[in-house]
């Protein structure tokens, strides 16, 4: 029975050591996920002021091609 109980103690510390590992990384991948999610964040904000200036601007100038010189003359 001693033998059988040392089994279960090395198999339970074996599963505690397992479970820090993956407490550690589940923390370090939230890390990664939240940076991931500022950064989309912030491109979203940069985007969004991208397209507003583009639909605030004026519309281009039309320019009449047969009445344009071109540039060798």
């Amino acid at each position: 029975m001693n033998q059988t109980s040392k089994s279960d103690q090395e198999r339970l510390v074996e599963a505690e050591i397992a479970l820090t590992h993956l407490q550690r990384d589940y923390e370090s991948l939230n890390e990664v996920v939240l940076g991931q999610q500022r950064a989309i964040k912030t491109l979203s904000g940069e985007l969004a002021k991208i397209q507003a200036k583009l639909n605030s601007s004026s519309d281009p100038e039309v320019r009449d091609a047969e009445s344009e010189r071109p540039p060798h003359y």
